[in-house]
């Protein structure tokens, strides 16, 4: 599946979820959110990538956050964008949203 909203696009492939572009806008909350729902039904282990990205919004950081804590999706979320992973350990989401950092593409 292919979802593109403004520069921010998201692809995913078997349990893998790809974001490229800048992840602000409630369209974009919306797309992530419809691409996650989509394959909870198929899988139990969601990977997600976050390439470009300097920033993520509330609303997505909130969808994450209650998947993780109220259904059995094990989330492993990838970013590669330093003051993205920054932003996260400052919130103390490294754990919750078992957060790694992409060293290389």
């Amino acid at each position: 599946m292919f979802i593109k909203g403004g520069k921010m696009e998201v692809k995913s492939s078997n349990n893998n979820i790809l974001i490229t572009g800048n992840i602000k806008s409630t369209t974009h909350y919306h797309n992530i959110s419809a691409e996650i729902e989509s394959l909870k039904d198929s899988t139990k282990n969601i990977k997600i990538y976050i390439y470009d990205s300097i920033s993520i919004t509330s609303s997505v950081i909130g969808y994450l956050c209650k998947l993780v804590t109220t259904s059995d999706i094990a989330l492993s979320l990838y970013v590669e964008d330093d003051s993205l992973h920054s932003l996260l350990n400052d919130l103390n989401l490294i754990d919750t949203l078992n957060v790694q950092k992409i060293t290389n593409r």
